[in-house]
């Protein structure tokens, strides 16, 4: 990980002194969703799929977990991450167990792909609970690289959002024609990089239109619910992790008691 002073120098002072106005807001909308690292959330496309047969029992109380880094729990230096916690509140409840089946980098169009599975299909059939975390990748794959310029962002956020939407809808339809009844929780989108600067301001409206879009879609399907996590992040620095974009253990257990209260 580079130094944060690296950081800024790469990334941040550049657009601080550019000339255009129009240039410096649009290079502020970029800095801002590449955040201090640079880095996307999670691995870039391509990481291997995830194993695709489940060797769980259909008990119909397996709590099944589909997305990205974030169902995976990357960050968290216990390894837990936000669904073994559920898991764990679930169990207080009844008997209760896990099928994650989450990738790191994967983007929604991925997921929909595995949902699209058949015995992923029998498994969501079979399932008590449904977590599905999806769209922080697409949105930050969708940040150019810094060659691309910084008047470049805005279409392809826009296209990447657009089609989040698309692939969320169809993910949901394939969880609830497969299981009409099990409660399904989709992970909000929250911002690791707010700071009093314009440029994080944006990066936190672009975020916000996110989980707007997202809610949208969610409205559409009964007992589907759309769990909030920006405000748990907000002003809340020391629940990231080391790599300043996926939570630690402290923001995981946030982020599992708010889907537990949204689970009766």
């Amino acid at each position: 990980m580079r130094p944060l002073a690296s950081r800024f120098l790469l990334w941040r002072f550049p657009a601080a002194v550019a000339v255009a106005a129009t240039i410096v807001f649009a290079a502020g909308f970029w800095l801002a969703l590449r955040g201090a690292s640079g880095a996307p959330l999670g691995a870039p496309p391509g990481s291997p799929p995830p194993a695709t047969k489940p060797t769980l029992p259909t008990s119909g109380r397996i709590l099944l977990v589909l997305g990205d880094s974030l169902a995976r729990g990357t960050g968290d230096e216990t390894g837990r991450g936000f669904a073994r916690e559920v898991l764990e509140g679930l169990k207080r409840r009844g008997a209760a167990e896990i099928a994650n089946l989450a990738v790191n980098g994967a983007e929604s169009d991925e997921v929909r792909e595995l949902v699209s599975h058949e015995n992923v299909r029998t498994l969501a059939a079979n399932a008590g609970w449904i977590l599905v975390s999806a769209g922080g990748n697409d949105l930050s794959h969708a940040v150019p690289r810094a060659a691309d310029g910084p008047a470049a962002p805005v279409e392809s956020v826009t296209r990447a959002r657009d089609r989040f939407a698309g692939n969320l809808r169809e993910i949901l339809d394939a969880l609830r024609a497969a299981n009409p009844r099990a409660p399904i929780r989709v992970l909000g989108l929250y911002d690791p990089f707010e700071g009093p600067d314009p440029a994080a301001r944006l990066g936190a409206s672009v975020v916000a239109r996110w989980n707007g879009v997202a809610q949208e879609v969610t409205l559409e399907y009964p007992d589907v619910v759309l769990v909030a996590t920006f405000d748990l992040f907000e002003g809340r620095p020391d629940r990231l992790a080391l790599d300043h974009f996926h939570p630690n253990r402290e923001g995981y257990s946030a982020i599992a008691a708010r889907v537990l209260q949204t689970i009766p």
